[in-house]
């Protein structure tokens, strides 16, 4: 599964307990209708527990995989008591030796099972892998090798299940990618290869928010798409040249989505048509008919700027603070979401502004506020090392910023000395003078 959405496992284990309550249910009825001295009170408890279940998985389905993660649990404690209260109806109905070994069975399977994947999910949940090495980009590379190469820089070079895959172009952070899962932050891209073709047809893409044959102020680029590829492309290297309905602000006028062949993502052309490449055909495996772009020459791959040679495998993100401040917030990804006075090109709108001078000890007083934190300093390590201790309001908005998509896992990436240094920049960030 992908960001901010259900995490494969909890989303199979919650409608297995709902099941499961069924199953006890029927079994309970029959055991009841077959001895006439049973207490009537028994279906009832145990049509509550149905109904318990059947509340949680309809609850689980509405969370992102961090809170499917806390609220588990409950579920989990819910089905312990069922057991429990199973074995009590057989004790108290003398008919112990009738009980099925589905009792024994699940309770063993709870008692072994529930810890082993609560720790499995426990553990980091991202991972972001690099693209494959320039040196790979040559006048022999096949369509599906090309496809593959943009996959990987949107998802990452693995994907494991029930973690998220993020690459290097980050867009699992606020797109999704599978038919009716709305749950993103920005449009699902399924079906956006048949929609790009349309799009620039609509008398609202010609006309909003600038009009064709205008530039767009903050890329630079000249709005005038006229076929699907060149809409996809447009809409990577100019989000506001476009928005759709309901995913921008200030009226749909500004999109949140960063410029991705600038800082810090800066995909070059070579990955830019990868990319593009990969969503014309990302929902006919094996059939590249509709993808238009050209393959890259080995001129291309000549022409890349030169990167540090991979090393093999995983290379995770780690800054040491020995880099300087805005390189260190470049390297962990910060201007994708936030706003950050004094780092260039980190004018992120997903998040919140990082005017924390200002913010921090006003968020300390919020009633809201469950934290530790009793200075600016305090609060923001506390955001950093543990973001969902306090969820940011959008005063633009008048809604909580969404929980769960800030990555848990800077404890991993961040040396003390980088934490500190990146603490002590951001504690003095403020808003523009006025005017």
């Amino acid at each position: 599964m992908l960001p901010e959405q259900h995490d494969i496992l909890f989303s199979f284990l919650t409608i297995v307990f709902t099941v499961f309550s069924v199953i006890v249910f029927i079994n309970v009825v029959q055991q009841c209708k077959a001895r006439k001295d049973a207490s009537k009170a028994w279906p009832v408890i145990f049509g509550a527990f149905i109904l318990a279940n059947a509340l949680f998985t309809r609850h689980m389905f509405t969370l992102v995989q961090q809170d499917q993660m806390s609220f588990f649990k409950w579920q989990a404690l819910t089905v312990f008591v069922l057991l429990l209260t199973w074995g009590m109806f057989f004790k108290s109905e003398n008919i112990e030796k009738q009980s099925p070994t589905m009792i024994r069975g699940m309770f063993f399977w709870m008692m072994v099972s529930l810890p082993l994947a609560g720790y499995a999910n426990w553990l980091p949940q991202q991972r972001s892998d690099p693209p494959p090495k320039a040196a790979a980009i040559t006048g022999e590379m096949t369509m599906e090798q090309y496809t593959e190469m943009g996959r990987v820089i949107v998802f990452g070079a693995q994907q494991v299940a029930g973690q998220k895959a993020i690459g290097k172009g980050q867009c699992p952070l606020c797109h999704t990618f599978d038919p009716g899962d709305n749950m993103g932050r920005c449009p699902n891209l399924f079906g956006v290869e048949e929609r790009s073709h349309n799009r620039v047809k609509e008398d609202r893409y010609k006309n909003q928010p600038i009009k064709v044959g205008e530039t767009d102020p903050a890329s630079g680029v000249k709005k005038g798409a006229t076929s699907g590829e060149e809409y996809l492309r447009e809409s990577l290297q100019c989000p506001s040249c476009y928005v759709v309905e309901g995913f921008g602000g200030a009226g749909d006028t500004k999109s949140p989505m960063p410029v991705i062949v600038k800082p810090p993502i800066s995909l070059d052309p070579v990955e830019l048509n990868a990319v593009i490449a990969w969503l014309q055909s990302k929902e006919t495996p094996g059939d590249f008919a509709k993808v238009t772009v050209p393959l890259p020459s080995a001129s291309d791959a000549a022409a890349q700027p030169k990167k540090e040679a991979a090393s093999e495998g995983e290379k995770p993100v780690f800054v040491t603070g020995s880099e300087p401040v805005d390189q260190m917030i470049n390297t962990l990804g910060c201007p994708l979401c936030h706003t950050i006075p004094g780092v260039e090109g980190a004018v992120g709108e997903l998040g919140p502004k990082l005017f924390e001078k200002v913010n921090a000890p006003k968020r300390i007083k919020d009633p809201r506020y469950k934290g530790k934190a009793t200075n600016t300093k305090e609060y923001i390590r506390e955001s950093i090392l543990t973001p969902g201790v306090y969820i940011v309001k959008n005063d633009e908005t008048g809604e909580l910023y969404p929980d769960g998509v800030m990555p848990q896992d800077f404890k991993n990436k961040l040396s003390i000395e980088a934490l500190d240094k990146l603490v002590d920049f951001i504690s003095q960030t403020e808003p523009p003078p006025a005017g």
